[in-house]
């Protein structure tokens, strides 16, 4: 029965012109090593294409590396919605909306929180954001069995960190999805493997659309936070990472929610569709 509902949904979005691809995976990716680390062909299957703007023509604070050879990264003091890049990783040249960025890392943390229901998070680091010292953002992937006794995945919902809580978004309902580098261009297609999610500029929430009539920081209006396409990056193989470079000791302040949080006081597992 699961297997004739999903090629009927499959037909009716061929029909109505909707792509639909959320290629299954087998579950051993979750855990087999490629090279990269454990459970990296995974996280490769649906890392996010993130997208950061200019507000006000102003550089944003753009995400970098968390560690150096084992060393935590220090991070800065808040800009406090005036000069948001001071300090912070360069974004690469700006050639128009969708110029691509500066690589940065993503750091990867997988979970199995029960027989169907496979997590992979993806954080990024930032040196601080409109706020506060250092700051991390997260998106997270569920993943489940269409049919229960084989063991391939498909993604069910994609959670959106939002201000240490989360927006939740079924797979289908997220605004703009990509297969890979030959669409990344492409806008409106719903299904496919990797959601596009936009950066706010300054308290850094993350978004599954763009906003642009308040270019300037407002805390009272977290949901009216600009945020564009100004520049996108699309990870490579070599930018995601295991979360496991984190280590749990480090301190990040108010940065709380983070890979070594998400296996633990935080855990990934916990996330769920809880933010105002």
């Amino acid at each position: 029965m699961k297997s004739t509902y999903a090629s009927v949904v499959a037909v009716l979005a061929t029909l109505s012109g909707v792509a639909v691809a959320n290629s299954a995976i087998d579950g051993a990716l979750f855990h087999d090593d490629d090279g990269y680390g454990p459970g990296h062909a995974a996280a490769m299957s649906s890392t996010p294409m993130w997208h950061f703007g200019r507000p006000l023509g102003q550089n944003p604070c753009y995400p970098e590396a968390a560690e150096t050879n084992g060393r935590q990264t220090d991070g800065n003091s808040p800009d406090s919605g005036i000069n948001p890049s001071r300090g912070c990783a360069d974004p690469g040249p700006w050639t128009g909306q969708n110029s691509q960025g500066n690589p940065f890392p993503v750091y990867y943390t997988i979970k199995q929180c029960s027989a169907n229901d496979m997590r992979i998070g993806y954080s990024i680091y930032f040196k601080h954001d409109s706020g506060h010292k250092s700051d991390w953002e997260n998106v997270i992937v569920k993943w489940s069995k269409p049919d229960e006794s084989v063991n391939n995945w498909t993604r069910v919902e994609a959670l959106l960190g939002f201000h240490g809580k989360w927006k939740s978004y079924g797979w289908n309902d997220i605004q703009n999805t990509v297969d890979g580098w030959a669409d990344l261009m492409t806008q409106d297609k719903k299904g496919a493997n990797h959601p596009k999610v936009y950066v706010g500029a300054w308290g850094h929430a993350v978004f599954h659309d763009r906003y642009t009539p308040l270019s300037t920081w407002n805390a009272l209006a977290p949901r009216k936070e600009f945020r564009s396409n100004d520049w996108y990056w699309f990870p490579d193989d070599g930018s995601v990472q295991p979360g496991t470079l984190i280590k749990d000791e480090w301190e990040w302040g108010q940065a709380d929610t983070n890979p070594a949080t998400l296996r633990t006081w935080r855990d990934i597992c916990a996330a769920s569709n809880n933010a105002w």
